[in-house]
This record gives C-alpha cells, sequence and structure tokens, in this order.
C-alpha cells in the first residue's frame, strides 16, 4: 500500500481539500460549539485545540494504517470552510473508518450527502478501498439516516459503550465496494 498524495475533489457546490490556515475561524466556530460536539467523541475545541489540529492536517498524509485525516469541506461558493470528514485507514489497509461534522447552518440542506458521496467514490474508486464503516450513537438519528441513505448497511452494535459521561449504544455500518458500485447502477 502507498500513501495517497493529497487530492481536492470538486462537486457542484463543495470542494474537498487539504486544510489550511484561513480556515481556523470557521473550524473553531463549529468545533467549539457544544451542539456540534454532542456526538462527537471529542469536546468542545478551544482556540489552541483549533489551531493544533489544523497545524497537523496541513502536512496529513492519507492511506497510511491505522492513522486519521481530515479532509476539509469547503463551499464553493463563498470560499469558506463549513465542515470536515474524518478518514481513519485501519491496520487492514483496504479498509477505512469515516467520520463526519458540519456546521450547523449547513446541516440538512444536502451538503453532507454530497460530500461524502464524492470521498466514498473516491475512496473505492482511487485508493482501491473494498470496505468503508461508520458508527453513530443511536441518538444521532440525522447521521444514521444519511448513512443508511449513502447505502451503508446495519453489522451491529456496541451496548452500553461509555461516552461522555453516560451508557449509550453505538451503531455500526458498512458499505462494501461491490455494493457502492451495484448503487451507481440503480
Amino acid at each position: 500500500m502507498s500513501r495517497a498524495k493529497f487530492f481536492e475533489i470538486e462537486t457542484s457546490r463543495l470542494r474537498l481539500r487539504r486544510f489550511k490556515d484561513e480556515d481556523l475561524n470557521n473550524f473553531y466556530k463549529y468545533r467549539s460549539n457544544p451542539d456540534v460536539a454532542i456526538y462527537q467523541g471529542w469536546e468542545k475545541y478551544t482556540v489552541e485545540q483549533a489551531t493544533d489540529f489544523i497545524e497537523k492536517q496541513k502536512c496529513a498524509v492519507m492511506n497510511i494504517p491505522d492513522s486519521w485525516v481530515q479532509v476539509a469541506i469547503e463551499n464553493k461558493k463563498s470560499g469558506e470552510l463549513i465542515g470536515d470528514i474524518g478518514v481513519h485507514t485501519l491496520t487492514e489497509s483496504n479498509q477505512v473508518e469515516i467520520g463526519f461534522t458540519l456546521e450547523p447552518e449547513f446541516q440538512n440542506k444536502g451538503y453532507a450527502t454530497e460530500a461524502l458521496k464524492a470521498l466514498l467514490a473516491y475512496l473505492f474508486n482511487e485508493l482501491n478501498k473494498e470496505q468503508i464503516s461508520a458508527t453513530a450513537i443511536e441518538q444521532n438519528t440525522s447521521s444514521i439516516k444519511l448513512i443508511k441513505k449513502l447505502g451503508f448497511k446495519q453489522v451491529g452494535t456496541i451496548e452500553n459503550s461509555y461516552f461522555k459521561g453516560r451508557y449509550i449504544t453505538d451503531i455500526i455500518f458498512e458499505l462494501s465496494k461491490n455494493e457502492w458500485n451495484d448503487l451507481g447502477d440503480e
């Protein structure tokens, strides 16, 4: 497996790309919002955490086993960051896990669907991944709806997972390359 050169993907409304310094204000705005952090594995960010995160992501390399890379989601019309998608290359390098975060004012407008469809196509077709997984907390119904809309199938649950001071149920979803290709035929 080779390290993947960082990519840039354009859709009708979005650009998926590497993070840059100019993203700091918008990144901090949504990552410090407790309503955004509620279902995420992180607590709301400080300015220092946001700055450090962007510095690391500016030079992150995709496709290294057991590493996370965040992909910036830019609104092409404004040129501003509106969210990000995490890509975790698993130790089994033909598999990745994804997670996503979107600025609240851009939620429920099709931006996450558009960004994730473009990224899934890249992961399956360019990086030749065989399987992609995603996990969502049972109460995160919007994310679960989106994950299913993209063709992911529920493959399991993790009951009584301790998360931010309480016990929750994680729902695990997977999508194979063959399933993705079949969706394109519909």
